[in-house]
């Protein structure tokens, strides 16, 4: 008795989930420009359907009668194409503007829905890009490494190094950028992976981790002996320029100037008029300018002497 009702109850739930159908939605990852093909084989459609067709959302594509080819409702400019021969269709050049709910079903005799597609429409995702980051804190340094891919990026700290000893830190992290993608960085032995993707594509960028810190030592040393050569550089320049700058003032207070002495003067002025009598001369003396002259310079005035002579 009881697997008669067992048998009844099985029975029942085949006939239900023929008669109704399945409602779940498939999801459908399709990369921008490529082309889509949404298949039904003979065997999942229902016997002696009458009419079943594609929908896109709420809206008819492609029409089946029996008997009749195929009819494309709405080719949906140009991207819609049936075969004659099966239930399928094909989307050409899909774009963003085509996602959206794509759904098998039969009309008649009864509505029924035979399967349902969510369709995405994804750009294909930009180059990952890996970078390894040495930060030098006296004896000590971090490895980091950062994986980077359109305004999204992660980091991960590889190793712990003080003294010469190094602990492994970190080894994976994730993250779902702005556009839906997701960027993964994670350590594979002596390598790190940047891995960026979605569901239509995938970047990957790796490399090694070997060396990158101990390539940067030599350049820390150097800076290092640059600062030093720099503190000890800087007093002996100010110093030598500071001594130059005296030096050179002394030299300018300590210089003589020699001034040029005047020639003594005698300015005779004459004035003779044949046509006159009496005739009469003028004679203007100026002080000397000799040795003498000059000593007394600053006591005498200057004398002018006139003298009138008689002609013959």
């Amino acid at each position: 008795m009881e697997l008669i009702v067992l048998f009844l109850f099985h029975l029942f739930l085949f006939y239900t989930f023929q008669i109704q159908g399945s409602s779940a939605v498939t999801d459908v990852f399709v990369k921008t420009g490529d082309d889509l093909i949404l298949n039904r084989t003979e065997a999942e459609i229902p016997s002696n359907p009458r009419i079943w067709l594609w929908q896109f959302n709420d809206d008819t594509l492609v029409e089946f009668s029996l008997g009749s080819p195929p009819n494309v409702v709405n080719n949906r400019f140009g991207k819609v194409e049936a075969t004659e021969k099966s239930y399928s269709v094909k989307l050409k050049d899909l774009q963003k503007s085509d996602n959206g709910i794509y759904t098998a079903k039969v009309v008649s005799p009864k509505e029924q829905i035979l399967t349902q597609y969510n369709v995405t429409v994804q750009d294909p995702v930009s180059p990952a890009d890996l970078t390894f980051t040495c930060a030098f804190i006296s004896s000590s340094y971090n490895l980091t490494a950062t994986c980077r891919a359109d305004d999204s990026s992660i980091s991960i700290t590889l190793l712990r190094c003080e003294n010469q000893t190094c602990n492994q830190e970190e080894a994976e992290r994730r993250l779902v950028t702005k556009s839906g993608s997701s960027l993964h960085i994670y350590q594979l032995k002596e390598s790190i992976v940047c891995n960026h993707s979605n569901q239509v594509s995938r970047n990957e960028s790796i490399k090694q981790i070997e060396n990158h810190c101990t390539n940067n030592e030599p350049r820390k040393h150097l800076w290092y002996i640059t600062l030093i050569l720099l503190v000890l550089l800087l007093p002996i320049i100010y110093i030598l320029c500071r001594s130059r700058k005296e030096s050179d003032k002394g030299n300018y207070d300590n210089t003589i100037y020699a001034l040029p002495l005047a020639n003594d003067q005698t300015e005779t002025l004459k004035e003779t008029d044949e046509d006159c009598s009496p005739t009469t001369t003028y004679s203007v003396v100026g002080p000397s300018m000799s040795k003498t002259a000059t000593k007394t310079r600053a006591k005498d005035q200057p004398e002018s002497v006139y003298s009138q002579i008689k002609a013959v």
